[in-house]
């Protein structure tokens, strides 16, 4: 597994809602690094007003969205909510989400998961333990 913080940053290009690109700052707090784990990733972003993520359906994997300082605009297929700083969003797996910073500046966390129709599928996890 790998582990960074958020001193770490990086700046990114990400889309922004009139279709142009934004600069925000990106930090890819854990990624999965073992070949059984559920983990997909947890990434801290900053993002400017009007830039926009997406999750991408088809993927196999469930986020958790916590919003730490601003405001969010989440937008569905069955449409859209308001996500305020100490809220958390929950997108499921199949779900098209465009997540937008709807405030000056929108810091959060966001945690993506394999769904449980997929972890399923994967063979048993057992650590092996040896004796002396």
């Amino acid at each position: 597994m790998i582990l960074t913080t958020t001193s770490e940053a990086v700046r990114t290009a990400v889309g922004t809602e009139a279709g142009g690109e934004a600069e925000a700052a990106w930090t890819c707090l854990v990624r999965r690094g073992m070949l059984h784990s559920e983990c997909e990733a947890a990434e801290h972003w900053l993002l400017p007003r009007g830039s926009v993520l997406t999750t991408h359906p088809g993927h196999g994997v469930e986020e958790a969205l916590l919003v730490l300082e601003g405001v969010l605009r989440l937008t569905t297929p069955s449409g859209g909510h308001t996500v305020r700083a100490g809220q958390l969003a929950l997108v499921p797996q199949e779900c098209r989400a465009r997540i937008t910073a709807d405030s000056p500046t929108a810091r959060l966390v966001s945690v993506r998961g394999l769904s449980a129709s997929v972890s399923g599928r994967l063979p048993p996890r057992v650590p092996e333990l040896t004796r002396p």
